[in-house]
């Protein structure tokens, strides 16, 4: 025996003394036989208990070899199986092996059969462990192959997961630069939008501003030319004729009234005395009469003449008007600087 585990074997065998002349021959080889004198009984015994390998014999009470094996091998519980048959029954060995059987041996007069039963029980056993080491194999390439097919199954969906994941980044990016190259057009067009009514806007602006200076420069030239008019008119049509009454014989407050008559019609229609009372408010009226009589090349004798006062008076009001007009010790002529403010 090459086992150190003792093989335990289960003989059925309805002829006790062949059964227990073989119980004692494996025995003595060092291997444990149990006896069961019908098919029934044995299997029972069976059931309690697993056995290493079986001996059938075929014709029992009960059950018959053939039938055992046809049972045990029906619950996929049939071990390794020798069917002991007599001379001249090889066809119910041949049906044996066919029901599951590992082996057969023929029982001769002599028990010459005994001989074989350990070489064929190591036989059987060697062959188990072949097949145990087969299937062991087999069962762990099987795990190992469902153990690969489940790997793969989960990259294959963490693969699905992450092309999905990455599937939808793409769709929002394109979104999104989608949603950014609308915004961007929108914000060109509305720049677009913009500076084309604020070119517009300017191009009115400058067209509104071009007929408003047209306007402005009419104005101006329609309110000098009335005033040119109107001071041409009075200056040719009524001073002359005040001129003539003052040099009649008038009396004091026939002259006072002359003089007042005549500062009131300078001061209304003169609109160089209007600009001098605008732009220097510290003149006074007789200083801006004086002004406006200078302006119109008078002499220093004739406007004292036309007052009715000294020389010296005049004198003293063309100083004062240099004075205030800042020409003070400037070689500035008064009647050219008058002509030009007009």
């Amino acid at each position: 025996m090459s086992t150190s585990k003792p093989v335990r074997i289960l003989y059925m065998e309805d002829d006790e003394g062949l059964a227990r002349l073989l119980q004692k021959k494996m025995r003595r080889e060092g291997f444990e036989v149990d006896l069961a004198d019908n098919g029934k009984k044995g299997l029972a015994m069976f059931e309690k208990q697993p056995y290493d390998v079986l001996f059938l014999d075929h014709k029992m009470p009960g059950y018959s070899g053939l039938e055992v094996i046809r049972l045990l091998a029906s619950g996929r519980t049939l071990p390794p199986t020798v069917m002991v048959t007599g001379a001249g029954d090889e066809t119910t060995a041949v049906k044996a092996m066919k029901l599951g059987a590992s082996d057969y041996i023929v029982k001769d007069v002599d028990g010459g059969y005994l001989e074989l039963l350990p070489v064929v029980v190591e036989k059987l056993l060697n062959q188990k462990r072949l097949v145990d080491a087969k299937e062991k194999a087999e069962r762990k390439m099987r795990e190992a192959y469902d153990n690969l097919e489940k790997l793969v199954y989960q990259r294959t969906e963490e693969l699905l997961q992450a092309n999905s994941e990455l599937r939808k980044e793409i769709n929002e990016k394109k979104r999104a630069e989608k949603l950014l190259l609308e915004a961007h057009e929108n914000l060109e067009r509305l720049v677009k939008e913009r500076t084309e009514e604020l070119e517009i806007k300017t191009t009115h602006l400058e067209e509104s501003n071009v007929a408003l200076k047209v306007l402005l420069k009419h104005r101006e030239d329609d309110k000098k030319d009335l005033e040119d008019n109107f001071m041409h008119s009075v200056k040719n049509l009524v001073l002359p004729y005040i001129e003539k009454l003052k040099n009649f014989n008038l009396s004091a407050n026939q002259k006072i009234y002359i003089e007042i008559m005549e500062s009131n019609i300078d001061e209304i229609v003169s609109p160089f005395a209007r600009e001098l009372s605008s732009n220097y408010l510290n003149l006074t009226p007789t200083e801006i009469r004086v002004a406006n009589l200078i302006k119109q090349e008078k002499t220093t004798g004739e406007i004292a003449q036309m007052f009715n006062i000294s020389e010296s008076a005049i004198v003293y009001h063309r100083h004062n008007i240099r004075k205030k007009l800042g020409l003070h010790n400037k070689k500035i002529n008064l009647k050219t600087h008058l002509q030009s403010l007009q």
